[in-house]
């Protein structure tokens, strides 16, 4: 289990409190979080790969913020390791998830428990900001059927490797249409008054797959999310097997290089067994260690 993570920053002087929560643990195959080939030739090496990565955080956020608290994705559940979850979404797709991922995920890892122990009221969440819609960052929406959940229209209408199936009864997110622009994201979106926290494009992992940004006065804290799974891949130029677009991915990583280039950027991708450390110390990317 990884520990959870907590951080007092400032926006505009004014204080924030951010927190960072494993909600389980997931391995992959080595050749699919590290691919030597891409497309079909990608899939064949890392499906025929008889070696697992050590096993990731699932890292979801929690901000408290004085226009509200806001959590970014909700994280996975202990029913992920039940052997037939994903049997509603077909034969193929129960094949695939149950034996190229691995899963350990407790009760008491869930974001409600987590919550909880936060002393932290879900019922008083502002808003839920989904990355995109991989289950490992939708599953935990069961818990919040009151909450407003927010998701990038294109990530909504243009969906790539999402289950619907697992979705809870209902699902009907606010659709945010990324029509602003912050300094190198062409695509961005203000989600609050003070201008501190922005949805922006990222995208690659899927077609509408973004980053939640916070502009705090201490530095900028960047939820990455999928983009990849660490920072040391993003300055290594190193690849996962399976993307909405290989182009795109590249091009999201020079994107962020660029921008973590000419602002402190503490960059938190959601499976880095790095990003708590990161968060906590406030280390910074440096594109120029690649």
């Amino acid at each position: 289990m990884f520990e959870r993570k907590k951080i007092s920053l400032h926006s505009k002087g004014r204080p924030v409190t951010m927190h960072l929560i494993s909600t389980g643990m997931v391995a992959v195959k080595t050749r699919f979080r590290n691919a030597a080939n891409f497309g079909w030739m990608g899939t064949i090496d890392f499906v025929t790969d008889r070696r697992f990565t050590e096993l990731m955080p699932i890292w979801v956020m929690v901000l408290e913020h004085p226009e509200g608290i806001f959590l970014i994705d909700t994280g996975e559940i202990s029913d992920v390791t039940r052997p037939d979850y994903f049997r509603s979404s077909g034969f193929f797709t129960s094949w695939f998830d149950r034996s190229q991922f691995r899963f350990t995920v407790e009760k008491e890892e869930e974001i409600d428990q987590q919550l909880q122990s936060l002393h932290i009221q879900k019922e008083k969440l502002k808003a839920i900001i989904l990355t995109h819609l991989h289950f490992d960052h939708t599953d935990g929406l069961k818990f919040f059927p009151g909450t407003p959940v927010l998701v990038n229209k294109e990530e909504w209408e243009k969906p790539f490797g999402d289950l619907p199936k697992l979705y809870p009864p209902g699902f009907s997110p606010t659709l945010v249409s990324l029509d602003q622009s912050f300094d190198v994201f062409e695509k961005s979106k203000f989600l609050t008054e003070a201008e501190d926290l922005l949805l922006v494009h990222t995208p690659g992992h899927t077609w509408g797959h973004c980053s939640v940004l916070f502009r705090a006065d201490e530095g900028n804290i960047l939820f990455a999310a999928d983009t990849c799974y660490s920072a040391q891949q993003l300055l290594n130029d190193q690849y996962a097997a399976i993307s909405a677009s290989h182009v795109l991915v590249k091009q999201t990583y020079a994107t962020v290089r660029s921008f973590a280039s000419r602002n402190k950027t503490v960059f938190l991708p959601s499976h880095d067994p790095d990003a708590g450390k990161n968060l906590v110390q406030l280390s910074f990317l440096n594109p120029g260690t690649r």
